[in-house]
């Protein structure tokens, strides 16, 4: 009895440390990608790739295969290459997104791409590591663009006059933005610690403590109204998804 109870008990843990950071993950990459200036209207999409990482979730480690995840890099300068940005602007303006070509080809040719590898390893040996790093590197900053957090922080140390005319910048004092700000950071060099250390089988847990800390403590430093207009454009997005043409992920 005690046997199948601590049995039961080592596999309800890990079943719930995959699942909390697979679904994390995708959730957040959904609401990276389908950001509403994005413009994407195809449907089925979200809905799709939702299910592909359910089903593959469940068959891929009968077979000794990793899980399938959505990849946040790799996803996001995926969208960012089939956007097309308007061209005609005015000095000094920037330019703002057109359409994003919503389709699957280029997902399906990266993953036949992938596997030539295997066949092709006397050319790929030839490419120099500090290609491949700057490359890492390049889709990684790339990737950092319209993510509010990394907006804020570039806000930190931008003159207010020259701010943006967003509603966190207009509904929330600056000095109040830029602590909600230091508070994320700090957040992220936790998770960065524990994810660094012995005590990285706890990351997922540490990492749903933010709900915690959102509901209780940030709720008791923030007015509501702060937190609301911080959070805006996330809101907008899943607003978004309620109605009858919900965007897709396009996660690799």
């Amino acid at each position: 009895m005690h046997l199948n109870f601590y049995l039961f008990q080592n596999i309800f843990f890990s079943c719930v440390c995959p699942f909390l950071l697979i679904f994390l993950c995708f959730s957040g990459l959904r609401l990276i990608v389908s950001k509403k200036e994005r413009r994407l209207l195809k449907g089925s999409g979200f809905h799709l790739d939702l299910l592909l990482i359910v089903v593959l979730g469940a068959v891929c480690p009968l077979f000794g295969l990793p899980w399938l995840t959505a990849a946040t890099v790799r996803s996001v300068t995926h969208v960012n290459a089939l956007t097309v940005m308007s061209k005609a602007t005015a000095p000094g303006e920037k330019p703002v997104i057109q359409e994003v070509k919503e389709q699957r080809l280029t997902g399906l040719l990266v993953a036949v791409l992938v596997g030539m590898s295997i066949v092709m390893t006397d050319v790929l040996r030839h490419i120099p590591l500090a290609v491949l790093f700057g490359i890492f590197l390049y889709m990684g900053v790339t990737s950092l663009t319209g993510i509010q957090l990394y907006e804020r922080i570039t806000l930190m140390v931008t003159p207010a006059k020259h701010h943006p005319d967003h509603i966190y910048v207009t509904k929330v004092r600056t000095w109040r933005m830029n602590m909600f700000t230091v508070i994320q950071l700090a957040c992220i060099v936790a998770l960065w610690v524990v994810k660094s250390t012995v005590a990285s089988l706890a990351f997922p847990f540490i990492l749903i403590m933010t709900v915690p800390l959102r509901r209780l403590v940030l709720s008791r430093i923030f007015e509501e109204r702060e937190l609301q207009a911080v959070r805006l454009a996330a809101a907008a997005t899943v607003q978004r998804h309620g109605g009858q043409r919900r965007p897709c992920c396009c996660s690799d």
